[in-house]
């Protein structure tokens, strides 16, 4: 009996393994796209911290596809063993034996093909083969803290990352009007082929990439002896832009919609010299509804509204600045419109795009009508490309999809190139807010200004595809000291 108990228990256990891997890679693709393992693993990290800082429809999303549905199709499962076994009880002797032995055996080759699937699905193989490739991070890392900046007229900075913002949103043939429309019709820099690479394709992982020149890898987690330690110093031992404008006098400040818990922002936003730090746990201490929130936090539009406010008091204290702003309306899958957008007559995902986008240039012609940009310069980026929305089918039938930027000054130096990826944001930014970075060089980036004796190589993206996310014994240094591994 025990034996029996023990045998329905084991095979019960290896089909709802086997339909979690299914159900959870099909809510992973329904939420998120197409995200790779790094950034699964590294989200997983955060354990219960996740729950209370996402937005609670993706909770309840993975509650109902990876909780209640792999139970029911379990149910269903056992409905269909019961069914078949009466089907072999009466199919022909010779062939009972075949038969049993694949009535044994299924639940384990059920397992074999879903394990097979999901590592294909999510390119575990070569998750577990980079720690054998060459070290591409170690061969091209250039430490911000080597480089003899110089300052030549520097300006403040507003540094403003809108969430999954695409170029791909301004093409009228695509969309039939171009939703990002205010903004397009700033006057700026922008660069036209700004490409995402690995590890850069969340937000978080954006905010690294563009601040610090690194991709945020699965090793500074996952390795070893330092698995403890690295969550609580967050790169500790690399140098970023906050770092850099700190040391020159400068005060960061962040202001986000969302959670500053949520995937460590807040210990990157502290550790790095960011002075004030505000997210939707700080909104709700001063005093607004959470009903006046959507999942993730704080609508764009009372971000902004807050942000103009925030940029006055920085310019009337006469101390340098960079004021960091981080939408939130365009998260996938769904978008949320805010009730002041809606009343405007935005509609639909199409309707938060381009609500955003007004947003973002009503923040920017707030500053050019109050004569900040005479000191002050605007930098607009998306974070990453979009992930899954309601607009996916559209944006998957592009040949080539890149990511929106804009650069706004009076006096904005020369572009050197069209071609720029996240880790050229931080020579980049330092050179467009008045310092010289000599060689154009920092991090992995090459800077998008100015003329440098260094271009970036022509094979650099299929390289980095590659490569980038080998392993490397100098990108874990950044996260910890020699003795913690």
């Amino acid at each position: 009996m025990k034996t029996h108990l023990r045998s329905r228990m084991l095979r019960s256990g290896l089909y709802l393994l086997a339909i979690f891997l299914f159900c959870f890679s099909y809510w992973i693709h329904r939420s998120f796209g197409q995200p790779d393992l790094d950034q699964i693993v590294y989200h997983l990290n955060f354990g219960v911290e996740l729950m209370d800082t996402v937005d609670p429809a993706v909770t309840w999303r993975f509650v109902r596809w990876c909780v209640l549905a792999p139970l029911v199709l379990l149910a269903l499962l056992f409905y269909l063993e019961a069914r078949m076994r009466r089907v072999i009880a009466r199919a022909p002797r010779c062939c009972h034996a075949l038969f049993y032995r694949v009535h044994r055996w299924f639940p384990q080759l059920l397992v074999f093909g879903a394990t097979t699937f999901w590592m294909c699905d999510v390119s575990a193989f070569k998750y577990v083969t980079a720690d054998f490739g060459p070290d591409y991070f170690g061969a091209n890392y250039i430490r911000p803290a080597s480089v003899s900046v110089v300052a030549r007229q520097p300006k403040n900075l507003v540094l403003i990352y809108v969430e999954s913002l695409e170029q791909s949103y301004a093409s009228p043939a695509t969309f039939g009007r171009d939703l990002l429309a205010p903004l397009t019709a700033l006057r700026g820099t922008s660069f036209d082929a700004y490409q995402q690479v690995p590890g850069t394709g969340w937000t978080i992982a954006a905010m690294v990439a563009t601040q610090c020149g690194v991709p945020l890898e699965r090793m500074t987690i996952f390795d070893g002896n330092t698995q403890g330690q690295v969550m609580n110093s967050f790169l500790k031992n690399a140098v970023c832009l906050t770092d850099l404008l700190a040391e020159r006098g400068y005060r960061n400040v962040f202001m986000g919609g969302a959670s500053t818990n949520f995937a460590g922002k807040d210990k990157f936003l502290t550790q790095h010299h960011y002075h004030e730090v505000y997210g939707r746990e700080e909104w709700l201490k001063s005093g607004v509804d959470s009903g006046d929130m959507n999942g993730w936090g704080l609508y764009d539009a009372d971000l902004f509204s807050r942000a103009k406010t925030k940029l006055r008091a920085l310019k009337e204290s006469g101390q340098k600045f960079n004021l960091t702003l981080l939408t939130v309306d365009t998260h996938e899958p769904e978008g949320h419109l805010s009730a002041d957008c809606a009343r405007r007559g935005f509609t639909g995902f199409e309707g938060v795009v381009s609500c955003t986008a007004a947003e973002v240039a009503d923040f920017v012609r707030y500053a050019q009508e109050n004569g900040y940009l005479e000191d002050t310069n605007i930098v607009i980026l998306g974070d990453h490309l979009s992930r899954k929305n309601p607009l996916t089918s559209k944006l998957s039938q592009l040949r080539e999809r890149t990511i929106f930027n804009r650069f706004i000054s009076q006096d904005a130096p020369a572009p050197n190139r069209p071609e720029l990826l996240h880790f050229d944001l931080l020579p980049t930014i330092m050179e467009f807010t008045g310092y010289a970075v000599p060689g154009g060089r920092m991090g992995l980036g090459y800077s998008g200004f100015n003329q440098h004796p260094l271009q970036p190589p022509k094979d650099r993206l299929p390289e980095m595809d590659k490569n980038l996310l080998n392993r490397s014994e100098l990108y874990m240094a950044l996260w910890s000291d020699p003795e913690d591994h």
